[in-house]
This record gives C-alpha cells, sequence and structure tokens, in this order.
C-alpha cells in the first residue's frame, strides 16, 4: 500500500473556549491553527504532499457524501468536539469511510483516555498510583491515604488541573471535591506521587520505534516535586520547562522508562504515536500516570523538542508517525 497524499484531521483550538483565565493564547485539549498550519509545512519540506482536512464536521459531511479518498492516508490529530467520548468521534468516522489513517483506533483513544481504566491495564506491568474513581459526593472516601490529587478522569490537556487539585486531607477533600464534579461528572482521587515528572514521546509500533523519547518537566528551576502539579495554568502561559531527560536521569533510569512507555502502548493497543507520563522517584521506582494517544504536536510541543535538541527536521519526525502507520497498515494486508 502506497500513499501519494496525506490529509491531516484535526479540530482546532481556535473552534473551543479559552480554558484559560489568564493566558491571551486560546488554550484547550486541540492543537492550535498555527500548530497544524506549521506540521502541514514541515511535511511538505520532507517530501510529503500534505494538507488540512478538516475535523469531525468534515469527516461528517465525507460520510455523508460517500466521498472516495484513493491513495490518501489520514493523520487523525483529532479529539473531537465537546461530547464526553469525543476522542474517539474522529476515528469513528475514518472507519465509516473506510480510508487508512494514522493514530489509534476507536477503542484504543478511549480506553486511553479513561485514566483510571487505563491505569488496570497496565498494572499488572507497570506501577500505578491507588486511586479511586468517583461520579457524586457521597462516594465512600474513607480509608484514603493523604496526599491524593483529584482529576477529571476523561480529560487531558490539565484541564480541571490547579494546585489546589492537590488535597493533604480529608477537609481539603470534601471542600474541593464538588466544584470537579459538578463540572466534569467523573473524578479521579490519586495518591499524589512525588518525584520527577517524566513525559515519553512514543512513535513506531510493536517491533520497530522510531522514538521512544522521555523529556522531563521543570518549574522555576525546581525538577524534583514533593508538593507541585502541573496544572492547566501552568501549561497555558507556558510556565514550564521541558528538555530531554537524558541530559539528567542516568542511562540506566532512561532504559527503564523507555521500556515502560512502550509496554504501556502495547499493552493498551496504542498506534503509531502516543504520549505517555510517569513520576520518577529517588528510589527509582516508577509510576505510570497516564497515556495520551493524540499528544499535541507542534513546535512547542515533545515533537519540536526532540527535533531541537537531537537536531533532526520536524518534518521528519512527524514523517516517522506517517511510516509507522504505512508499515502497520501493510503489514496488516499482507
Amino acid at each position: 500500500m502506497q500513499f501519494k497524499k496525506y490529509f491531516i484531521i484535526a479540530n482546532m483550538r481556535e473552534q473551543f473556549e479559552n480554558e484559560s483565565k489568564i493566558s491571551p493564547r486560546p488554550y484547550s485539549d486541540h492543537p492550535s491553527q498555527q500548530s497544524i498550519y506549521f506540521v502541514i509545512e514541515e511535511l511538505e519540506k520532507a517530501g510529503f504532499e500534505a494538507q488540512f482536512f478538516g475535523g469531525v464536521e468534515s469527516l461528517i459531511d465525507a460520510c455523508n457524501r460517500h466521498a472516495s479518498f484513493p491513495q490518501t492516508l489520514f493523520l487523525n490529530f483529532s479529539d473531537g468536539l465537546n461530547q464526553v467520548s469525543r476522542k474517539a468521534q474522529s476515528a469513528i468516522l475514518l472507519e465509516l469511510l473506510n480510508v487508512p489513517y494514522a493514530g489509534s483506533d476507536p477503542l484504543a483513544r478511549l480506553m486511553a483516555g479513561n485514566k483510571a481504566y487505563a491505569k488496570k491495564i497496565v498494572s499488572s506491568c507497570l506501577e500505578v498510583p491507588q486511586s479511586l474513581t468517583v461520579f457524586n459526593c457521597s462516594s465512600h472516601l474513607t480509608d484514603i491515604n493523604f496526599p491524593v490529587i483529584i482529576k477529571p478522569n476523561r480529560e487531558g490537556s490539565s484541564l480541571g488541573i490547579s494546585q489546589e487539585s492537590i488535597c493533604t486531607n480529608a477537609e481539603e477533600l470534601r471542600e474541593r471535591l464538588p466544584n470537579l464534579i459538578t463540572r466534569f461528572h467523573e473524578v479521579l482521587i490519586e495518591e499524589y506521587i512525588p518525584g520527577y515528572e517524566v513525559t515519553c514521546f512514543v512513535i513506531g509500533n510493536k517491533g520497530h520505534y522510531y522514538f521512544t523519547e522521555p523529556i522531563i518537566c521543570e518549574y522555576n528551576g525546581i525538577r524534583y516535586f514533593d508538593n507541585f502539579v502541573f496544572g492547566l495554568e501552568e501549561k497555558a502561559n507556558r510556565k514550564r520547562t521541558e528538555y530531554l531527560a537524558q541530559k539528567i536521569l542516568t542511562s540506566q533510569q532512561i532504559t527503564a522508562i523507555r521500556i515502560a512507555a512502550q509496554t504501556a502502548f502495547e499493552m493498551l493497543n496504542m498506534h503509531d504515536f502516543a504520549r505517555v507520563d510517569f513520576r520518577l522517584q529517588e528510589s527509582g521506582r516508577l509510576f505510570f500516570i497516564e497515556i495520551n494517544g493524540n499528544a499535541v504536536i507542534s513546535e512547542t510541543s515533545e515533537v519540536g523538542i526532540i527535533s531541537r535538541e537531537l537536531g533532526i527536521p520536524f518534518g521528519e519526525i512527524v514523517g516517522n508517525i506517517i511510516r509507522a502507520a504505512t508499515e502497520r497498515l501493510n503489514f496488516s494486508h499482507d
């Protein structure tokens, strides 16, 4: 199977309400228009005929028209619209169109997007924080070991997360939980894990990974966090510094993170690319926190960091997502 065209599927950040209270730039769980067109420009420099197709609305229109797209691979960078299960919408529509696409299938996206389910799936192989999912304030909340962090169970981009998400006692938990449940309905109460904040960008599939690159996060010169979480405002206002973890961690730690990231990727049946988040403690204990099957790909995201620090053209790195998808699709047709 050979492709001549590459259509990018995305619902852009500018379509949605700005989730930040103080950022002058729109912020939500979606890529920006600038990011999407930067990706297209860089792919074209790398020799790929790429263009923006549209988002969920354009896919619905294509389904209604029974449109055909010969020799075209769709790059699914859309997180859907506003509904609870939005992360699977674009993948479902691409399957209804019966077209090949890069990115995980609907079930994998939904499972990865549910933090509690993802932890249960990987917990047989990876260490995970203790957690409890609650749907109302009358839930049984005894026998909780503090501190904990409370966060929406099915959101990304730190939506609903701030420094007040860390609760050090039962009184703080009872006081802060109702607002979160009212807005998001499904809340994860999770053991707070002190440690390095490490994220790992994965490109490839089982048997052949192009990148499994750990990146460490820093805030105001601090790398090891005892009572801090990167909330929505820190991310929206670009208050964190990120760089390759190999600058700080040992080669053994880097290897352990890479193996853990690939393990989570494979256990959740992800395809082609994803981002896996961990907390690493000084003792060497590594905790799986979550996985994002549609991490934003932009000049300022993990792909941009890898590109700059390893001296690899941005379009070549994104091109590896195309190569990974092409290899996977060709293998499935053999």
